[in-house]
């Protein structure tokens, strides 16, 4: 039963970083025109699936493609993700914060968001927006990252635990523009 607390409050707690980054798990499924359903999983093989950084331009060697882009953008949300799991659980080591024994207490889930889960979404804008976007896609990218970084900007203002609609607007405008794994 020990064992099934643990996992419980971890999941709490990951769920609730989760729902405020806006960032789906490292995986999704999607299907493509032959009808089959691939799987992409935000790791190594997606870089791949990319062709690496230097195949990232459209033949006339400029912007990538949408759908490069959406890869790489989706593959940092992927990885930060990752970290960010690992983040929690080694801030929670250090700082005496049981997750894994009880779910933290709101004051113990505030440092969390605050010292682990906020740093990591400001870090997805930052990279995210250091990519090339497709070309005539550049202010609908900047708009996306600007509003994650307003938002991750006030979300370190506010007090008390981080509401549902915390970055729901960067959230939604990623996921409208094709995101996955960032905005999901």
């Amino acid at each position: 039963m020990h064992h099934r607390r643990l996992v419980l409050a971890l999941a709490a707690l990951l769920a609730l970083a989760a729902l405020v980054a806006g960032c789906g798990g490292g995986s999704s499924s999607s299907t493509d025109s032959a009808g089959t359903t691939s799987t992409e999983s935000g790791s190594a093989d997606a870089e791949a699936d990319t062709g690496g950084a230097e195949n990232n331009s459209d033949s006339s060697g400029g912007a990538p493609t949408k759908a490069v882009f959406l890869k790489e953008a989706d593959k940092i949300c992927a990885d930060a993700d990752a970290v960010m799991t690992e983040e929690i659980t080694d801030f929670a080591k250090e700082n005496d914060i049981p997750i894994t024994e009880e779910e933290p207490s709101e004051d113990q889930q505030i440092e969390l968001f605050q010292a682990v889960v906020l740093p990591n979404i400001a870090k997805q804008a930052e990279e995210i927006s250091e990519l090339t976007p497709p070309k005539g896609d550049e202010e609908t990218v900047e708009d996306i990252t600007d509003t994650l970084s307003a938002e991750v900007a006030e979300a370190e203002e506010a007090d008390g635990v981080p509401a549902e609609s915390t970055l729901e607007e960067a959230s939604r405008k990623a996921k409208a523009y094709g995101l996955k794994n960032c905005g999901s």
